[in-house]
């Protein structure tokens, strides 16, 4: 295996300009040498590098040096080649040795020329060989060695072993005069490199391949020789590449890059390929060499972070950073093309209490289930990202008109409608949907995605489970809605809530049976706001918590003090948020605020509505059976507008059904209407279960409602929400 595909690109650079480096010939040891020193040295500050030679005394003596010493040391002897100290070692083995206690272990003493702290700092000496002898060795003096890269040895002993070889080249050179005589010679050097290495003639005509080579192609040596390197082409470059890559080995003597090339297998591979031209004595170009490197690990570990870098780690989805790039390009097409492009935005409902429910576990193959499934609707041409949290976007290409666009939201929407099978769990979940389209919303991406985003909340605020196209009208609500987030995460804090109170009544006596609270957000300067406006937006940013349980324990708190101020036990409704059910902790958090308030747990009555109580009905049962336990009293609110199972309802521990404000309306004129009404009040006495209706506001709607034993009422025209101080004139507490 090429132990040079792991190395960095700083690393293969200073490799490639080294091999330049020694293929050229016609420079002498000395120089050839001081290049080497210099190009090592230059990998990193505080590097000290020298080259030591054996002469014909036996003495090891420093022929180059570059670094912090510089030309300091050069000539010096660092000893005798045939002393069994670790310097004998080194040449005469052909092993890297470590000097853990520096120069100093060799006797080296010359501190007016390297300072003694110098002498002390760890050393790595590495054999220049020459035909299997020890010729000299390269020698290493980091000061940093915080710096060394676990990579570093790699280079060093690579570089080590090609400047024996051209040592060796350069020498025999000298000695011979015919060039195919000298490249036969050298391929016993060249054949152990670990870098595949071909040399041609001048017509490039393979004349000698190194064992790399034929391992990195795949070819016999039989199959090398005497034919073109061309064999090896992989058809992803044109001439021109080609015509510029022989222009410059024409007119520098060399090219370096990368390049593809194909194996004998058909596999194409990439590789870091250098080509020298060798001149002859009279100066016409008579061999060329090719040094090469398999890059496919590293090609492959550069595509796995660009991968890691687009796209959404959980999902495996296009991410932000892709989905932008794609809808850059997706408009110039269109510009050119006078064509539409559509952004969907799709925000999961309620997606947080699924993560608080079940766990992030649980949640994240939700969002992987989520993914595939609109994958799956989608066109091929299309782009699904993932660009945060439970947000999708859509990009849309190639249609006529925006009822495409919002058919394909519709098959998304329909699609979420299905149960989600994820481990023992079958979870329920819907989207919300904003669409903008260019040119109509916008001409860059930004503007787009913040337009899709603003009619996304739209669709969220009209009931969530829907799309809306976004109108220029939205921007001005849009900003708004920004504001109002802001104010709302300090509203607690700042201790604007308050409670109202709506009285309920019992239709055969008239008396006041208990009463309703309701939460409302007094802003300073600003008045009252509309529970319409802030529960959704406290529900998406889960506020809704920390404001239901203040709602919860201020009511406790208040329904105590009638309690205990003459007006004897007073029931009190409480309205309870999906993302507040479905907390672990939810049970104890009532039983702590009735145990902290006083307040009776029999008054206390938790209101829940429909749809909450049949969404994951089997853990509903169990959470109401624990709340019952306490004391507490259980009303379904907004009857008749979910879906009950009526399996499910008998086996909910539940005390009393509430009738939908929208069903009241139109009992006194819509028969539809009075019939629901009529079978929900016939069921709910069936199972044994009392029934009030809200929103009453006609005395006809009054009179009906008495007619058909609807066992308790409230409405405009009983009472609306009113302060607690008002309250207790109508319980007849005194002051």
């Amino acid at each position: 295996m090429d132990m040079r595909v792991g190395l960095n690109s700083e690393q293969t650079k200073i490799l490639l300009d080294i091999h330049s480096a020694l293929m050229t010939w016609n420079v002498d040891e000395q120089a050839m040498l001081q290049s080497v020193c210099g190009k090592l040295s230059s990998l990193r500050s505080g590097l000290s590098i020298f080259c030591a030679l054996l002469d014909d005394a036996g003495d090891i003596r420093v022929v180059a040096a570059a670094g912090v010493w510089g030309a300091a040391i050069t000539g010096l002897s660092l000893g005798k080649a045939e002393g069994k100290d670790a310097l004998g070692q080194c040449v005469r083995t052909g092993r890297s040795v470590v000097l853990e206690n520096g120069l100093s272990a060799l006797g080296w003493t010359s501190q007016d020329i390297v300072p003694a702290a110098t002498l002390q700092q760890e050393a790595i000496l590495y054999p220049l060989t020459l035909q299997g002898a020890g010729i000299g060795l390269i020698g290493i003096v980091d000061r940093k060695r915080s710096r060394r890269s676990l990579l570093d040895p790699i280079l060093f002993q690579t570089v080590a072993q090609h400047t024996g070889f051209a040592l060796g080249m350069l020498r025999t050179f000298a000695q011979r005069d015919a060039i195919i005589g000298e490249l036969q010679l050298a391929a016993a050097v060249f054949d152990s490199s670990l870098d595949s290495i071909f040399i041609t003639d001048s017509q490039g005509t393979i004349l000698k391949a190194n064992a790399a080579a034929m391992r990195v192609t795949g070819y016999s040596a039989d199959e090398l020789l005497g034919r073109n390197p061309r064999i090896l082409q992989s058809g992803r470059h044109d001439r021109t590449f080609y015509a510029e890559l022989w222009r410059s080995v024409m007119q520098t003597g060399r090219w370096q890059g990368e390049i593809w090339n194909r194996r004998r297998n058909g596999e194409v591979f990439p590789e870091l390929l250098s080509i020298s031209a060798i001149r002859d004595k009279h100066g016409a170009i008579s061999n060329y060499i090719s040094i090469f490197i398999d890059i496919s690990v590293q090609k492959e570990a550069e595509r796995r972070l660009d991968y890691l870098a687009n796209h959404d780690r959980l999902t495996g989805l296009p991410n932000r950073a892709l989905f932008h790039d794609r809808l850059l390009v997706a408009l110039a097409q269109a510009k050119r093309n006078k064509r539409s492009v559509a952004v969907l935005f799709i925000d999961l409902d309620h997606f947080k209490y699924i993560n608080d429910t079940f766990g992030h576990a649980i949640g994240d193959e939700l969002l992987r289930a989520v993914a595939q499934r609109m994958q799956g609707i989608l066109r091929e041409a299309d782009t699904l990202s993932r660009i945060s949290g439970d947000e999708f976007t859509i990009l849309l290409q190639h249609f006529d008109s925006h009822e495409e666009v919002g058919l394909v939201a519709g098959k998304i929407l329909s699609a979420m409608k299905s149960p989600f099978d994820i481990g023992e769990h079958e979870l329920y979940i819907s989207a919300s949907i904003g669409i903008s389209t260019y040119p109509d919303d916008g001409d860059h991406p930004e503007l787009l995605l913040k337009n899709s985003d603003t009619a996304m909340y739209h669709a969220k605020s009209d009931g969530r489970g829907g799309m809306r196209f976004f109108r220029s009208s939205m921007e001005g609500h849009s900003i708004k809605r920004l504001e109002l987030e802001r104010h709302l995460h300090h509203a607690l804090e700042q201790e604007e809530f308050l409670l109202f109170y709506q009285p309920q009544f019992d239709l055969n006596s008239g008396r006041l049976t208990g009463m309703e609270a309701l939460l409302r957000w007094q802003r300073p300067d600003v008045g009252l706001v509309s529970p319409q406006d802030f529960i959704p937006l406290a529900e998406e940013t889960g506020l809704i918590v920390p404001i239901g349980e203040w709602a919860l324990r201020t009511a406790c708190t208040q329904g105590g003090i009638w309690s205990r101020t003459g007006a004897g036990p007073v029931r009190v409704a409480v309205n309870i948020s999906a993302l507040q059910f479905g907390r672990a902790d939810f049970c104890d958090v009532v039983g702590a605020i009735l145990a902290d308030t006083g307040f009776p747990p029999d008054c206390l009555e938790l209101e829940l509505t429909e749809s909450l109580a049949m969404h994951r009905a089997e853990e509903t049962v169990l959470t109401l059976k624990k709340l019952k336990a306490l004391g507490v009293k259980i009303s379904i609110d907004d009857f008749g507008t979910g879906y009950s199972s009526l399996s499910y309802l008998k086996r909910f521990p539940v005390d009393s059904l509430k009738i939908d404000k929208s069903f009241v309306d139109g009992i006194a004129d819509d028969p539809n209407d009075a019939a629901i009404v009529i079978a929900i009040i016939v069921m709910a006495h069936s199972l044994g279960l009392a029934v009030i209706a809200e929103g009453v506001e006609t005395q006809e709607q009054l009179d009906f409602l008495k007619m058909h034993h609807c066992n308790e009422v409230q409405g405009f025209l009983l009472g609306r929400p009113m302060p607690s101080e008002r309250i207790e004139k109508l319980l007849a507490i005194p002051d």
